[in-house]
């Protein structure tokens, strides 16, 4: 069996991605080993071999040593392929492959774009560093095989390469994972109950118009309550009475913090109406949200922002929708349509479903991954 290794300096070893969709979908063909950030040790789980390296507590540890280890432990392992996650491996991707390895770079993101609205960077050298990365971005892409996280293949120019150098692999979630979430009438939930999972507070995200929402449905004598199951991000508020109008809407809250992917999705199950409150500018979006397909999986019509990629998928397959996620008059608008029209409701969720079983499917993305896989050691 052909030995392949994933390697990361960012990503924690159970990410849902890198772990739980990848690795263990290559497993059952390979002799996979997976090197990421973790409590320190060596593990095997679902077939992959894990080895976790301790998280740098700062950027000065990552990148003068914490990226070294990682990369001569993924050296150790003497595989055929390796997969990499971050940018700052792209130049040992390079080298791997001058030395006669196969090296897949894995895009999960827009950095890119990414870089130019990070607030921590001064923003006197944000076009710098995003110059810096492009051209890394560039001068890989004549030496790895790269896999984009992109909605359309018109995205990929972005990433300097074309379809015949790059393989896209979105983030769909797999259906056998949250089939004990599902829930086929969601109408006959006797509760208004709303239910969102996820970021709270930070770049993208922003809960509070959400919130504004609820005193608006309040004012108009709307019964609901919002489920949240999430944290906070870096640098953000800690707790959610740090809204203005928290004393008005704490009734209609409930708030569990962080919570593993099974007890978040429990949750779910008492609720009618799933809200993706990630809003990214138009200009720099080219993936969805994989929240967004996770609610798909078990039949959560959902609320989401207007940008082009969510609105042309939802006219297409009619899942939920499309609003300014930011405008709270928008939003209390859209979840009392829902509330008030079980049909509209139960349609959307059976769509949700459906798209889900037949187009957005972790196990079809699997089977891309496998033939790039063989097509590359072969």
């Amino acid at each position: 069996m052909q030995r392949v290794c994933h390697f990361s300096s960012v990503h924690h070893v159970w990410d849902t991605r890198v772990f739980y969709r990848e690795c263990v979908s290559l497993a059952k063909e390979y002799q996979v080993t997976l090197i990421a950030i973790g409590d320190e040790g060596n593990y095997s789980k679902l077939g992959v071999n894990v080895i976790a390296v301790n998280k740098p507590q700062n950027f000065i540890e990552r990148y003068l040593f914490t990226i070294f280890k990682v990369f001569f432990l993924a050296i150790k392992q003497e595989a055929s392929l390796y997969h990499i996650h971050d940018a700052e491996m792209v130049p040992f991707g390079i080298i791997l492959r001058i030395l006669g390895k196969k090296v897949i770079y894995d895009i999960h993101e827009n950095t890119h774009d990414d870089i130019l609205l990070k607030t921590w960077i001064p923003l006197k050298i944000r076009s710098f560093i995003a110059s810096l990365y492009n051209i890394l971005l560039w001068f890989g892409s004549k030496f790895l095989h790269y896999i984009v996280v992109v909605a359309e293949p018109k995205f990929l120019p972005k990433f300097f390469v074309n379809e015949s150098k790059a393989t896209i692999i979105q983030n769909f979630a797999d259906i056998d994972d949250y089939s004990n979430f599902l829930v086929e009438k969601r109408s006959a939930i006797k509760v208004n109950n709303l239910f969102y999972v996820g970021m709270i507070k930070d770049m993208y995200y922003d809960i509070y118009p959400v919130l504004d929402s609820l005193r608006i449905l309040k004012s108009r004598g709307v019964n609901c309550h919002l489920h949240i199951i999430g944290y906070f991000g870096k640098n953000k508020e800690a707790n959610l009475e740090t809204y203005t109008f928290w004393e008005e809407v704490k009734s209609m809250v409930t708030f569990y913090g962080f919570l593993e992917t099974a007890k978040a999705y429990q949750i779910s199950t008492k609720c009618k109406i799933g809200l993706c409150i990630k809003n990214q500018p138009e200009e720099m979006l080219v993936s969805h949200e994989r929240k967004f397909f996770e609610y798909m999986c078990i039949g959560l019509p959902s609320i989401f922002c207007n940008q082009s990629i969510y609105k042309d998928l939802n006219e297409k397959h009619n899942i939920g929708i499309s609003i300014n996620i930011l405008n709270p008059s928008e939003i209390a608008e859209a979840i009392e349509f829902l509330l008030s029209n079980p049909i509209v409701l139960d349609e959307k969720s059976s769509n949700s479903y459906q798209t889900a079983m037949h187009t957005f499917n972790w196990k079809m993305e699997s089977k891309v991954l496998l033939k790039l896989y063989k097509s590359l050691l072969e």
